[in-house]
């Protein structure tokens, strides 16, 4: 599998999906300096850093963090480093 161009900043590998589940398993890699648009889910997002730092309203996020991202949480997360994460997520992601 190859990684895939999502939107500018962020690369996707497609691992696993349930179209009637509306469950995703994806790898991303996400660039140097990335910051991103505030987004929330309307279902829960599991995160888990396999490689560098993310950062978000709840503070910085290193290898080996694992964040949940739940209908209550509108995010923003960004990247100094870059970094590369397994995301597990349901459901859709709205933009602010």
């Amino acid at each position: 599998m190859e990684y895939e161009p999502l939107r500018k900043g962020i690369s996707v590998k497609h691992l696993a999906s349930d179209s009637e589940r509306k469950i995703q398993m994806d790898i991303m890699k996400i660039e140097a300096g990335f910051d991103d648009t505030v987004h929330y889910h309307d279902d829960w997002e599991w995160v888990y850093i396999l490689d560098g730092s993310l950062e978000d309203s709840k503070g910085v996020h290193k290898k080996g963090d694992f964040l949940i991202n739940d209908t209550t949480t509108p995010h923003k997360p960004k990247s100094k480093e870059g970094c590369t994460l397994l995301i597990v997520w349901c459901g859709s992601v709205t933009k602010e």
